[in-house]
């Protein structure tokens, strides 16, 4: 399985689209700057508390990567089945199921990798312009902390499955159109915050959502060794 994923990675090219992570990355911390010195300029506190802070910062993240996960799902799974690309790979002796499991495992991969690391990355680059700057008005306790850095891990998790929810639309008509689209409305279903709440604050529905993607996924592979490219 290894093998396969080394294999797809390297015949798509996907290490280039790493640079597309810094510059999301980039833009994130742009975004919070102009938050700041927009709120600064108005005469109101930037950021209330760390709660408000890693909320926009994961609902930017999430949001983000989702698309970002979207893409690669045109890229390796719609595109070759349009192409008929697919049916070279079909060809060789290894089982289908393999073959697919393989391309899922790297966009959940990415997605969960991404997910947590830029959370991390922009949270942690957060918390050190505060400790110097102090413009969050509470103070972040180690428990609140804790609790922050599980909410990272189990978002990053649940984005990873629920970004496979796409697959469905994509692979109706085959359409990269489709998969991006629902992406977006994921995007924005999931993801719309309101006094520093989302639905990602109630943990069970991106931990169901995610159950959702993966069950996607596995049906979508489920009879792959009898179904027809077309």
């Amino acid at each position: 399985m290894l093998k396969l994923i080394r294999l797809e990675i390297k015949k798509n090219k996907l290490i280039h689209y790493l640079k597309g992570v810094v510059i999301a990355n980039m833009a994130f911390i742009g975004l919070l700057c102009l938050i700041y010195f927009l709120e600064k300029n108005d005469g109101n506190i930037p950021f209330d508390s760390y709660d408000m802070a890693f909320t926009i910062i994961g609902t930017m993240v999430r949001a983000t990567f989702i698309v970002f996960a979207s893409v690669l799902i045109v890229r390796l799974i719609i595109e070759e089945y349009k192409t008929k690309s697919i049916e070279v790979l079909f060809t060789y002796p290894i089982n289908r199921k393999k073959i697919m499991m393989a391309k899922f495992g790297i966009i959940m991969g990415f997605t969960f990798a991404t997910v947590l690391l830029s959370s991390l990355f922009i949270g942690g680059l957060f918390y050190v312009a505060d400790s110097i700057i102090q413009f969050v008005p509470s103070e972040l306790s180690k428990e609140d902390l804790n609790d922050h850095l599980m909410n990272m891990f189990v978002g990053a998790l649940a984005t990873a499955g629920l970004s496979l929810i796409p697959i469905f639309f994509g692979m109706r008509k085959k359409s990269g159109a489709a998969t991006i689209v629902s992406s977006i409305i994921l995007v924005l279903f999931t993801n719309s915050t309101s006094n520093d709440f989302s639905l990602f604050s109630i943990i069970a529905i991106p931990i169901t959502l995610g159950f959702i993607g993966v069950s996607i996924a596995f049906l979508s592979i489920k009879n792959i060794e009898k179904a027809d490219v077309n």
